[in-house]
């Protein structure tokens, strides 16, 4: 009797070429976890998306070792979203988020990765562009001139009322659908957009904190304190320094020799 061709697929040994050879699709934007959320395998094009330092491994790490603390929350409760219903989250619309100073939209999809038995140990995670859909959502679509007005003018007072507008939807049905589709408010989106900003003012530049809560739309340094500890998980003089004190013990870059 001729083996059937899923055989093939209980015989395989080599699954980390596998992957490997996956990452040679343009984009490549995924990642393997197990129950605990700790990354087992993430690709190239996911890793170039986030801020690793030289040599960072991911590892064994959790997002929480990678993200600011509510960004970490929100990805772990999905996962676990995944583990007690047992079924895929597909094309979730992710807020923008901020890694190196752009914007980065992704359509997420999470699916179960289960062992022989059908028990559940672990996911996979796939981060699409958001390019690729639109034009297909158009209720997304109008949604698009509020994240705009969000995104770039973040600094500004939030007008819930221009935003409707700006998407030709009254109040009311504007902040449902932004909720429904963005999984969240419209005053989140834009604390969630000042934090990005604020992170990396915090880590990159030597402006004074009341400067950056100002420049990020806090006009209270006080309140922008207790905002960012909530968000990071810490204190932006702490993180600064925290921040700094890395630098400094990450190893040297060996440059190749210049040839003549």
């Amino acid at each position: 009797m001729e083996p059937s061709p899923c055989d093939l697929l209980d015989r395989l040994g080599n699954v980390r070429e596998m992957l490997d050879a996956l990452e040679r699709i343009p984009g490549s934007l995924f990642m393997i976890k197990d129950l605990d959320s700790r990354y087992v395998y993430m690709s190239r094009g996911l890793r170039d998306a986030i801020p690793l330092g030289p040599g960072q491994e991911v590892e064994g790490k959790t997002d929480f070792d990678l993200f600011p603390k509510i960004v970490a929350q929100n990805f772990r409760e999905n996962d676990l979203k995944v583990f007690r219903e047992g079924r895929a989250l597909v094309n979730e619309i992710h807020a923008a988020i901020f890694f190196r100073h752009a914007p980065l939209w992704a359509v997420s999809s999470k699916f179960p990765l289960r062992d022989r038995s059908g028990a559940i140990i672990g996911l996979i995670t796939i981060n699409e562009p958001y390019e690729k859909l639109a034009g297909l959502d158009d209720e997304l679509n109008r949604l698009l001139p509020a994240v705009e007005r969000l995104t770039k003018r973040y600094a500004e007072t939030l007008k819930v009322a221009a935003l409707a507008k700006d998407c030709g939807y009254s109040e009311r049905h504007f902040l449902r659908l932004f909720k429904r589709r963005l999984q969240q408010s419209p005053g989140q989106f834009l604390e969630q957009v000042r934090m990005f900003h604020a992170l990396d003012a915090v880590r990159h530049s030597n402006r004074s904190i009341a400067g950056i809560a100002d420049d990020c739309g806090y006009h209270d340094a006080s309140v922008f304190v207790k905002r960012f500890r909530r968000f990071v998980g810490t204190t932006p003089l702490r993180c600064r320094k925290a921040h700094q004190s890395m630098v400094k013990t990450e190893p040297a870059q060996v440059l190749p020799p210049v040839l003549p």
